[in-house]
């Protein structure tokens, strides 16, 4: 977003006005915890550096609070893991925090390039069978080639998709 801001803000239409997971979490998590009394801090853990400026964002800030105060890379957690002597063959087993009771697969595939269209098409698919399901991750939206393209059918309508990865695109 930031890069078409700046570079080719014309465009900036056709980018998905929808927060990204990071962001959606953070501000349900503010929500539901922070009280009067006690301020929640959020700290994410992401793969990319862009999130950082991302968490900055005067748009994800609310009373001038951001919704995520801290974002480190999986590399700086890795590197804060080792220093810290954690063996995570040593560990015991705990059972995975559930905050909203249940979790499915789109939570996964929105995360990764082009997961957000093919979670637009999960949705407005009238056809919610496994088939149908797994047809669309064969689309083609998902993965990290730079530009890429498809045509789906929604009822007799046909739609055209771009999904763009990467700075060079």
């Amino acid at each position: 977003v930031n890069y078409c801001e700046k570079n080719y803000p014309e465009l900036l239409p056709n980018v998905s006005t929808c927060r990204s997971p990071m962001q959606m979490f953070a501000s349900i998590i503010k929500e539901q915890n922070s009280t009067s009394s006690r301020r929640c801090v959020h700290v994410a853990v992401m793969p990319c550096t862009a999130k950082k400026f991302e968490a900055a964002r005067d748009e994800f800030k609310v009373n001038a609070i951001p919704n995520v105060d801290y974002v480190i890379t999986t590399q700086e957690l890795i590197q804060m893991i080792k220093e810290s002597g954690i063996i995570f063959e040593d560990l015991e087993p705990e059972a995975i925090d559930m905050p909203f009771g249940t979790m499915t697969g789109a939570g996964v595939i929105f995360g990764v390039t082009g997961g957000v269209t093919e979670a637009v098409l999960r949705r407005i698919s009238s056809d919610k069978s496994g088939a149908t399901l797994m047809s669309l991750a064969y689309t083609g939206v998902r993965g990290m080639k730079g530009v890429k393209d498809t045509t789906v059918m929604h009822g007799d309508k046909e739609i055209k998709i771009a999904i763009v990865s990467g700075l060079g695109n």
